[in-house]
């Protein structure tokens, strides 16, 4: 009967101790979603931002828009480096000067309208694509410019560093020899 009562005392303990645990670790956990919450953007042009200035490979890049006024409309264009230096992107961009993106290539495009849709949130990763002849991590690395067409926002110009994240298993072994690579 000793041992019963010994053993229920341990389990009792080991199960207040897991809960006092636990609750530290939630409470963390809960501190930093509320603190990353309530972090500033770090980049902004008008009603768009993004969250950081510099990026590692592999890591995704959060866009925000808040309060696009209604007679807003047009397309976010995100402008990757080019590694020979010429811009591949067909069409003049009005207002935009020349050395902005003239050694820049179209990555994505973004279309948006105040008028549908006033706030949105967006992420994409900049990765290496086959099809888009993105074939190793030097067509990533370097500074991108976010151009807004349809409006007189400034760029918004961050870094995708040559790092992987810490955690990232990839290794961004170039592509040879498949799609256009």
């Amino acid at each position: 009967m000793v041992n019963l009562k010994i053993i229920i005392a341990i389990i009792i303990g080991v199960i207040i101790g897991g809960v006092i645990i636990g609750g530290v670790i939630i409470g963390g956990v809960i501190e930093f979603n509320a603190e990353r919450e309530g972090a500033p953007w770090r980049a902004a042009s008008g009603p768009f931002q993004i969250e950081k200035y510099e990026y590692y490979l592999g890591e995704k890049i959060f866009f925000n828009a808040v309060n696009v006024p209604v007679g807003v409309n047009g397309e976010i264009i995100f402008f990757k480096p080019a590694k020979d230096g010429i811009n591949k992107y067909p069409k003049q961009l009005d207002g935009v000067p020349p050395e902005t993106i003239s050694k820049k290539v179209k990555y994505l495009e973004i279309k948006y309208d105040g008028k549908s849709k006033q706030n949105f949130n967006q992420f994409f990763e900049p990765r290496l694509n086959e099809w888009k002849g993105i074939c190793d991590r030097n067509d990533l690395v370097g500074e991108w410019v976010i151009i807004f067409s349809g409006t007189q926002y400034e760029p918004i110009h961050f870094t995708v560093l040559n790092y992987s994240m810490p955690s990232d298993p990839r290794s961004f072994e170039p592509l040879v020899g498949i799609g256009k690579c």
